[in-house]
């Protein structure tokens, strides 16, 4: 295999993983929100029922515990995972790599000069560094932040 079939091969694998792990986060972080918005509004709603209807206010006001207790987790399972960020940190990543094979392509359809591979696969470690090193960041940043503001 040479050096382009091998980064072309690289390129293929880092775009399907890319392409796999955002649209499950994108999955993952729709669900959560869905959740959390229709459990507030149910929460809401029995509210409203145990306002309206004074015998039922004991058992509306059980089922109001329970549906902000799993709003609230679901939030909190939100926040620790953070599956928006990372969905749009990993399909940022997944059209940089798009871009790298495009020009891949591009640069060795005809009579090449073959330290353009070499250019290409440097760059396509520059992307997935770079955005290693920004999610690294972005996530101590807010882990920095967060134990600032409960210090204060």
């Amino acid at each position: 295999m040479d050096k382009n079939e091998c980064l072309a091969m690289q390129l293929a694998t880092h775009i399907d993983w890319f392409d796999k792990e955002s649209r499950g986060h994108k999955q993952l972080h729709r669900k959560l929100r869905y959740l959390a918005f229709s459990l507030t509004a149910l929460s809401t709603v029995l509210a409203g029922l145990a306002l309206a209807a004074p015998e039922l206010q004991t058992s509306s006001n059980v089922a109001i515990v329970l549906t902000t207790a799993v709003a609230g987790l679901a939030t909190s399972i939100e926040g620790l995972r953070k599956p928006g960020e990372l969905w749009i940190h990993e399909r940022t990543l997944y059209y940089a790599l798009k871009d790298l094979k495009r020009k891949l392509e591009f640069s060795t359809s005809e009579d090449h000069d073959p330290r353009v591979v070499d250019i290409i696969f440097s760059e396509m470690q520059d992307v997935l560094g770079s955005a290693r090193e920004r999610w690294s960041r972005q996530v101590a940043g807010k882990a920095g932040k967060e134990s600032s503001d409960r210090s204060t």
